[in-house]
């Protein structure tokens, strides 16, 4: 009998060695196996509380010292975390912008080179590159404004811009005086010869005068 008693209690206590033999093997393959993801999903909510219980105690006592309510500051802390998470980060700022100038400096040399044609630039690129821009604006809708104001000053002040205008048809080289036709030059001519001939030098010079006034200019 005892002997049976002996055996029963060695048996329980060997199953006992056992089972705390398996659940401590699987405590420890539990934590390896633990994700990090799991860790975090467990302690990202203690932190966020403890962080909170920390500002709350922050803002209790800022609010004391300040005379100014705990609910005023709440709500100041509140609009500024707000505006935080909605800010753009300054590096995209700054690609946005890039982008936005660089739209606009092309709406702003297409209506350079339609303002330039007009005005009869000779070089629009140079004209681009010298013009006082600080008055063209492009509105929300893509208008360029300030193109034709900035130019015309621009060739106000350098006028070598400007392709020159032709001369009218029919009209001399240097001045506005209607051309003679060839009947004319040549009449003119015989007459200037005529009178050099006889040396009548006063008859001459008015032929030419005559000649000049009608755009022949004779030698």
């Amino acid at each position: 009998m005892e002997n049976q008693n002996a055996q029963s209690v060695q048996t329980t206590q060997a199953a006992a060695s056992a089972a705390n033999s398996q659940q401590t093997a699987g405590n420890t393959q539990g934590a390896v196996t633990v994700s990090a993801e799991s860790i975090a999903a467990a302690l990202i909510p203690a932190l966020d509380a403890r962080q909170e219980r920390a500002e709350r105690s922050v803002i209790k006592s800022f609010a004391e010292q300040n005379g100014v309510s705990v609910e005023e500051i709440t709500n100041l802390v509140a609009d500024y975390k707000a505006k935080q998470a909605g800010a753009i980060p300054p590096d995209v700022q700054q690609r946005i912008d890039e982008r936005m100038r660089t739209a606009d400096n092309r709406l702003i040399s297409a209506e350079v080179r339609a303002v330039g044609t007009e005005l009869n630039i000779i070089d629009i690129d140079a004209a681009f590159a010298l013009m006082d821009k600080s008055g063209v604006k492009v509105g929300e809708d893509g208008s360029v404004t300030g193109v034709k104001e900035a130019l015309e000053a621009l060739t106000a002040a350098k006028p070598y811009l400007v392709k020159a205008a032709p001369p009218p048809s029919g009209t001399g080289s240097t001045g506005n005086f209607p051309r003679g036709t060839g009947s004319e030059n040549a009449d003119f001519a015989a007459r200037l010869d005529a009178a050099r001939k006889s040396g009548n030098h006063g008859l001459a010079t008015s032929i030419i005068s005559e000649a000049a006034a009608k755009g022949i200019y004779l030698r």
